[in-house]
C-alpha cells in the first residue's frame, strides 16, 4: 500500500502546483471621465467618412476582423480572437503514467482548460461642425472551448486606446494625403 501512496502523493503535489496561479489584485479602475478621455480623439476635419475609413484600416492593420460597419451611424464593430489557455501537456502525460500505480486516481487531477480570448472594439465616429470626434471602446471576453462565456470586462487600461488612437492619427493623415 505504501508503494502506491508515494506516486499518488507525487501526482497530487504536481497537480496542485500546476493548478494554482499567482494573481495580483487589480488596481482601482480609472474614473469614467478619465477613461472617456483616453478613449476619445478629435480630428480637425469635417469629413467623418474619411475618419471612418481610416478607423477601418487601423483595426484591420492591428489584427481585428470587421464584423459590422455602418457609415450612416458612424459605427464600426470589430473583434480579434486567440487561444489564451490550454491544458498542461506535461501534467496530462504524468497523469497517465501515474494512473496504474494510483488505480486511476491521478486521472481525476485537473490539467487546465482550453480558453479563447477576444477583444471587441466599437468605434463611434461623430461629425461636429468642422471637426470629427472618435471614441473607441474595448471589451475583453474569455470563452471556453464550447463557446460559453467565462468572463467579460471592459478594458480600462489606457495603453491599448493610446495605441489604437495613435494608429488612427497616422491613418487619418494618410487618408487626407491620398496615400
Amino acid at each position: 500500500m505504501t508503494r502506491h501512496a508515494i506516486p499518488l502523493a507525487l501526482a497530487l503535489v504536481v497537480g496542485a502546483c500546476a493548478a494554482t496561479t499567482q494573481s495580483h489584485p487589480p488596481g482601482p479602475p480609472p474614473a469614467p471621465l478619465e477613461l472617456r478621455q483616453a478613449q476619445s480623439r478629435t480630428f480637425e476635419t469635417p469629413e467623418a467618412r474619411l475618419v471612418l475609413k481610416a478607423a477601418l484600416n487601423v483595426l484591420q492593420d492591428q489584427g481585428f476582423v470587421i464584423r459590422q460597419a455602418d457609415a450612416e451611424l458612424g459605427l464600426v464593430t470589430a473583434v480579434t480572437e486567440w487561444r489564451s489557455g490550454q491544458p498542461n501537456q506535461g501534467l496530462r502525460i504524468l497523469k497517465w503514467v501515474a494512473a496504474l500505480p494510483t488505480y486511476g486516481a491521478s486521472l481525476l487531477l485537473p490539467t487546465g482548460r482550453t480558453e479563447f480570448s477576444a477583444i471587441e472594439a466599437i468605434v463611434n465616429v461623430t461629425p461636429e461642425a468642422a471637426r470629427t470626434r472618435v471614441r473607441v471602446s474595448l471589451v475583453a471576453k474569455v470563452t471556453d472551448r464550447k463557446g460559453n462565456v467565462q468572463r467579460v470586462s471592459p478594458v480600462d487600461d489606457p495603453l491599448p486606446y493610446q495605441r489604437l488612437l495613435a494608429g488612427l492619427d497616422k491613418a487619418v493623415f494618410l487618408e487626407k494625403e491620398g496615400l
